[in-house]
């Protein structure tokens, strides 16, 4: 009945204002209480519970995530979810891939999760890593002001002993996008997620992160074993495109070298030739006498002799020869084959390759 809706409003709009809440409403299967009773932890989607399993998230982590109410969402959804609503939200946010923010924009308290999702199962880790950064700005303000300075203090300790070439400043700079108020949440959510020391990086950090991630050396592994299997496939692309332009080098070098001595090798032909032609034009008596003396195109002596037997002689250096280029000339062919197959296999790994940096990007997707 109505009046029961109306009087139930009421008593849940008492209870709200004291801060009192029973424990009916806490466990009630009414999904629509979810975002409006303080303390109850919504159920995930199958898809939000195997994340927070790759999180390696503690209960507070996973309650935490859950509260966000994740949104795993493909590039054409996700444009425009992660401006932040100010002037400069384009220039500043073009290459956000999540965020943790209100409707209003911002990194606020009872914000929600959106992570850009790839399609290419490969990029998983990138997800997973996201979502993580995400989490953690969630955390950040879970966190008492006492607990936010010493994690500031120990943040920047950390950082600086960070390599100046490692990309998790640009990151850093590149979120924090003018905003210093949001430094510390990032720092928090950038290192927590990539930078990992035997032991830990700090205890009173390590505390806090605690709260939130059972194995944090295991989802910093997350992050580094991803970015080492895009290095590991840059660097076999640069390889085989290195490899692949030496035996395209090769292959021009062989086919201009059998060019050249193609041509050379007709020159003997055509001087046999006319030496078989005048020779023929001779008197018997006179043919008989002639004399001749040669040395071949590779060095080879003919010394002289009647001019019939020597030109015979020169016959079988002329058909050696031309066996020989002949075979240089499938062997070439064959290697062109091959350059041509491995020219398409290279192009598919650089293809795939960028495909994959594509995919990293929403905006490119």
């Amino acid at each position: 009945m109505r009046l029961g809706v109306v009087v139930g409003a009421a008593a849940l709009a008492l209870w709200l204002a004291l801060g009192v809440l029973p424990g009916l409403l806490r466990d009630a299967d009414a999904p629509f209480l979810d975002g409006i009773v303080a303390g109850r932890v919504p159920d995930p989607t199958p898809e939000v519970e195997a994340l927070a399993d790759e999180m390696f998230l503690t209960d507070e982590g996973r309650d935490l995530l859950y509260v966000a109410q994740p949104e795993l969402l493909g590039a054409e959804e996700f444009a425009g979810r992660c401006d932040r609503g100010d002037a400069g939200a384009a220039g500043e946010t073009g290459g956000a891939v999540g965020c943790y923010h209100s409707s209003a924009g911002g990194l606020q308290a009872n914000g929600r999760i959106v992570v850009y999702t790839p399609a290419d199962a490969r990029l998983r880790p990138f997800v997973v890593e996201t979502a993580a950064h995400e989490l953690l700005h969630a955390a950040w303000n879970e966190l008492s002001d006492g607990e936010q300075d010493v994690a500031t203090r120990a943040l920047a300790t950390v950082l600086s002993g960070v390599d100046p070439e490692d990309d998790i400043h640009e990151q850093i700079a590149g979120s924090v996008a003018g905003q210093a108020a949001n430094r510390p949440t990032e720092l928090f959510a950038y290192i927590g997620t990539q930078v990992w020391r035997e032991g830990g990086v700090d205890p009173e950090l390590e505390a806090l992160y605690g709260r939130f991630i059972s194995d944090r050396e295991a989802l910093v592994a997350v992050h580094t074993a991803f970015e080492t299997a895009i290095d590991t496939m840059t660097t076999d692309l640069t390889t085989a495109q290195q490899a692949l332009a030496q035996r395209q080098y090769d292959q021009g070098v062989a086919r201009a070298q059998l060019e050249a001595d193609t041509a050379n090798l007709a020159q003997y032909r055509s001087t046999i030739e006319q030496e078989e032609a005048r020779l023929a034009s001779l008197s018997s008596s006179v043919r008989s006498r002639s004399l001749l003396a040669w040395t071949w195109r590779d060095g080879t002596p003919l010394p002289e002799q009647p001019a019939a037997e020597l030109l015979a002689k020169a016959r079988e250096l002329l058909a050696r020869d031309e066996a020989e280029l002949a075979a240089r000339g499938e062997a070439i062919a064959a290697g062109d084959a091959e350059v041509a197959a491995e020219t398409a296999r290279v192009e598919g790994l650089r293809a795939d390759l960028q495909g994959l940096f594509d995919q990293l990007d929403p905006t490119r997707s």
